[in-house]
């Protein structure tokens, strides 16, 4: 299991990359952004642990 400062450093990086790549135009966007990513790292997350408990694969 990921640590809360990797899960962040993960968030953190998601948001570079996708900033780099598609700037936001409004704060509004940004925030909305952020979120979008958050969900992205929960759910790499989940499936990581998911996958080390029962085995399971993509």
């Amino acid at each position: 299991m990921r640590s809360e400062d990797d899960i962040r450093e993960r968030i953190a990086e998601l948001e570079d990359a996708y900033d780099r790549t598609d700037p936001p135009t409004s704060e509004l966007e940004d925030e909305a952004e952020v979120a979008i990513l958050r969900a992205i790292e929960e759910l790499e997350w989940v499936l990581e642990e998911h996958e080390a408990e029962s085995g399971f694969t993509t």
